[in-house]
């Protein structure tokens, strides 16, 4: 199964006061624990930026799937040397839709975008970055995007396939 999440910000005591909780150890601890209730370790997540601000080989070892990276804002340069098996600044998939078959074009990055490749075709966008602020699905006229932050997904983490239909439903 593939999943999407966003700004986990774990060991990063700057994002405690936009999150509910205690301290910083129950906020990685309750990051893993809800990450390794859902994802196996065959699953591959991709993460949207911001994973950890320190430890990440750490957090690499404790979370389960392969990951791929796309980078975030608050990603140190060591991140890129710690066992993901893929660090980019964006991602690109060509997908068939579950529904009809037909083609589906996933961009994801860190960053929100006004435009996208596959947009005008009904691609979808996911990004993390703006923590759940505002609207977290949009349609329409501003077209099929996400933001995948945890803050703003209280049942994250979301497959990829949940989080495109939860996008078709919107329309």
């Amino acid at each position: 199964m593939e999943y999407v999440v966003g700004c986990l910000h774990l060991d990063d005591a700057g994002v405690l006061q936009y999150r509910r909780g205690g301290g910083l150890e129950e906020m990685n601890s309750s990051i893993e624990r809800r990450w390794n209730s859902v994802i196996t370790p065959d699953d591959h997540v991709y993460v949207l930026g911001d994973f950890a601000a320190r430890n990440v080989p750490h957090w690499q070892k404790v979370l389960n799937g392969t990951k791929t990276l796309v980078r975030g804002n608050h990603d140190p340069v060591s991140v890129y040397r710690s066992g993901f098996v893929e660090v980019v600044e964006s991602k690109h998939l060509l997908l068939f839709d579950p529904d009809d078959g037909g083609p589906m074009s996933v961009f994801m990055s860190h960053y929100p975008h006004a435009s996208w490749p596959g947009k005008s075709r009904g691609g979808f966008h996911l990004h993390a970055h703006s923590h759940g602020k505002g609207c977290i699905v949009r349609t329409r006229r501003s077209g099929r995007i996400a933001d995948m932050s945890i803050d703003g997904w209280p049942g994250w983490p979301l497959s990829l396939l949940d989080v495109i239909k939860a996008l078709k439903v919107k329309e």
